[in-house]
């Protein structure tokens, strides 16, 4: 999922960083703070090119400037009890799919660079062993460009230590080869889509299994609100919600401060 680069900033906000933070907030609900004010200094060029009185997702300039204040801290298998939780749970969900004629839909909401809904596709076809004919639709969504990019390329990327430490052993042939090199199986492949979207204002339902994680951290509390709102909107009956630790969920939905929910049947 995409986040934002931790760094402190080394001087006074300018008023027009004051006013590209409050368009970004507008936009796409982004939280103003130090982590952000930082990736705008970096990216000064892109700022002073936006008009900040309109800004548009679509716009080349506002585009390139979405894919500067993100970056994307994601891996394999990330929260490994959390994956198993849901691996557990999903046997169950394959076979109501396949018992209504249709494929078992899962969510990666901002999925930056792919490695969550790799995660998930491996998952979701291993536990087609034990239902066998089921069908299978990943579908990972997030604003950087660069990041949808190499999901879509199915790069896994090495980023810091080994990019498998967390995978279990029997799930790493999805992602190696018989020679041990890294690379997205070819099943996984034909499971996956990638589409870029803005979360604040993306509707779709349907969704068995949706994972936002360490994405609601980033934004606004009305952001948050409302990102949440479309999530859990966008579930199935009975279908499964996954937060990050990070993430402050609605107290209603997780009252004990549980990182999975249920959508009522």
């Amino acid at each position: 999922m995409s986040g934002l680069a931790a760094a402190a900033p080394a001087a006074e906000t300018t008023e027009r960083e004051a006013a590209a933070m409050a368009a970004l907030e507008a936009l796409a609900g982004f939280a103003a703070s130090p982590v952000l004010l930082a990736r705008l200094r970096r990216a000064a060029s892109l700022v002073e090119a936006c008009d900040l009185d309109h800004p548009d997702v679509e716009e080349p300039h506002w585009a390139a400037l979405l894919d500067a204040v993100t970056v994307q801290e994601t891996r394999l298998y990330r929260h490994p009890a959390q994956c198993a939780g849901v691996a557990a749970l999903l046997p169950g969900r394959l076979a109501a799919a396949r018992a209504e004629g249709r494929k078992l839909r899962i969510l990666s909401a901002g999925c930056a660079t792919g490695e969550e809904a790799f995660t998930l596709a491996a998952m979701a076809l291993s536990a087609t062993r034990a239902v066998p004919g089921a069908g299978i639709e990943v579908l990972g969504l997030d604003l950087c460009r660069p990041a949808l990019a190499s999901a879509e390329a199915g790069v896994i990327h090495l980023g810091m230590g080994d990019p498998l430490a967390l995978v279990p052993a029997a799930d790493r042939p999805w992602f190696q080869d018989a020679s041990q090199n890294l690379r997205l199986h070819p099943s996984l492949r034909r499971v996956l889509q990638f589409s870029r979207a803005n979360l604040l204002g993306w509707s779709e339902t349907g969704f068995d299994v949706v994972f936002c994680r360490n994405v609601l951290i980033y934004l606004t509390a009305d952001a948050r609100a409302e990102v949440l709102r479309r999530l859990v909107a966008s579930l199935a009956p009975g279908g499964i919600l996954a937060l990050g630790p990070t993430d402050r969920g609605s107290p209603e939905l997780f009252p004990a401060g549980e990182a999975l929910w249920t959508a009522h049947e």
